[in-house]
């Protein structure tokens, strides 16, 4: 009888004793491949989460080709997405009005949309459907070939549509056992393990590991997931000490924001210094998550967020993440400052766990820059009227958090000195140092850079300050 290899019953954040059992997995393994068909699907996904390519040498179920629009539709027709959904489906799969149909209203109006309008819209829904387990409880499997049809077909030609299909197959690892196991047993396995290491981008290395974590998560190997907007860029081999967030500011993302300076000039140069940098000079074991959101200058660009609809919503997913639990650390840039004062506000647990935030030019009492921006004929975002100085909602969080700050032990900022670049021929302080080049302050150029110095010393700082938490109670 064939006895499957299991990684051991442990408590689900046991991070040291699961890399221990991994890593003489590997070793047994890498002496004997035999071994490979006796691999559960958990541990063959802990495995490959890793990048290891033995995995190449596992069978996994060949999906089928799909190559025309008819064969798609078919897939498209199992998902059950509920009534947006379907108005999607009914929208793209349209025929056009003519020009003298009185009758017809303006939607249907127009040039049949084009193939790649077509799978844009649906895995846009698609992705926002299946943020949320009780949103697609009826979703059939099905969707993770369609996906895998998405990635291998437009990789090459339209990187959006590729990576929108990733963060949508991240979704749908987290939805249960089922669709792990789909996502497994499949080409996607060796497909994952592969773009883990050697992804053509930083944001798909990202989101592979993403897919491998949510998997076990839903497999009950590990116990938080990591949803639509939180990422995971590093986690030591050891049960970490702290957890350290990355907050972006405005029109910034967890994969341009924390960028080396001079990045595009040298491609050699670090794609995200706090995940290559921070784990060489940090002497303990820690995890590094980086926040995503969307933001805008103008108000006609992109759906709005409320700061306290952001705060709600990291507040959700940073748990679900497994954040709260241990010490916590915020690295914030501009807006993303207060971004995490709101948290800490909101969420007692959190408020009681963070032992550090590092504000990165964050505009606590409003920008000028944001002022300037105010014209009549063009919308500003709520975004940018949250940095104005006058903005009421933006001076109440200054007071309210100068009201609890005592209870973070280390709080530091780091303010401007030199004037941005602003386009249009321009430059300015965007954050005065009574509040707070504003792009450079989040991207030394080198390890020895001040600015990273100063991330260094306030970490370790912080880190002194965990140290004195009590341990977190083991599960029973």
């Amino acid at each position: 009888m064939m006895h499957e290899f299991e990684p051991p019953s442990l408590a689900p954040d046991d991070v040291t004793s699961k890399t221990v059992f991994l890593v003489l997995l590997r070793l047994l393994l890498e002496r004997s491949r035999d071994h490979l068909s006796s691999l559960s699907t958990r541990s063959l996904g802990a495995l490959a989460g890793h990048g290891w390519m033995l995995v190449n040498s596992v069978p996994v179920r060949q999906f089928p080709k799909y190559d025309t629009d008819m064969d798609i539709e078919k897939i498209l027709q199992k998902f059950d997405l509920g009534a947006e959904f379907q108005a999607a489906l009914d929208w793209l799969n349209r025929v056009p009005c003519d020009e003298d149909e009185l009758s017809c209203t303006d939607e249907w109006f127009g040039r049949r949309p084009s193939r790649l309008a077509y799978l844009q819209r649906i895995l846009q829904v698609l992705f926002l459907k299946t943020e949320k387990p009780s949103n697609a409880a009826h979703l059939d499997t099905t969707i993770v070939q369609f996906l895998y049809t998405m990635w291998k077909g437009y990789r090459e030609d339209n990187k959006e549509l590729a990576v929108l299909a990733l963060k949508t197959l991240a979704n749908i690892a987290a939805l249960g056992e089922s669709y792990a196991n789909a996502i497994l047993e499949s080409e996607w396995l060796r497909v994952l393990s592969n773009l883990v290491i050697n992804g053509i981008s930083f944001e798909e290395r990202i989101i592979a590991h993403k897919v491998f974590r949510n998997a076990l998560h839903s497999l009950r190997l590990i116990q938080y997931s990591l949803p639509s907007d939180v990422y995971e860029l590093y986690l030591s081999m050891g049960e970490p000490v702290i957890d350290v967030v990355l907050i972006h500011g405005l029109r910034g993302s967890v994969n341009y924001t924390w960028r080396q300076k001079d990045y595009f000039h040298n491609k050699t140069l670090t794609e995200c210094w706090p995940k290559d940098w921070l784990p060489r000079d940090i002497a303990d074991p820690i995890r590094i998550i980086g926040i995503e959101y969307p933001s805008y200058l103008l108000a006609f660009t992109g759906t709005m967020e409320s700061l306290q609809s952001r705060s709600d919503r990291f507040a959700d997913q940073l748990e679900r993440a497994g954040v709260g639990s241990r010490p916590v650390v915020f690295i914030c840039h501009s807006m993303g400052g207060l971004l995490a004062k709101k948290l800490v506000l909101d969420w007692l647990q959190l408020r009681g766990q963070t032992v550090g935030i590092l504000f990165i030019a964050t505009p606590h009492k409003g920008s000028p820059i944001a002022d300037a921006w105010g014209y009549d004929f063009i919308p500003t975002s709520e975004d940018v009227r949250l940095l104005r100085q006058s903005n009421e909602l933006n001076k109440k969080l200054d007071r309210d958090f100068s009201s609890i700050h005592d209870s973070i032990p280390i709080i530091t900022s780091m303010v401007e000195t030199k004037a941005s670049n602003l386009g249009v021929g321009t430059k300015g302080i965007v954050v005065p140092r009574e509040s707070a080049i504003h792009h450079d302050m989040c991207k030394p150029s080198e390890r020895s850079s001040p600015s990273y110095l100063v991330v260094l010393n306030f970490l370790r700082d912080s880190i002194v300050e965990a140290k004195k938490r009590p341990p977190p109670a083991t599960p029973k």
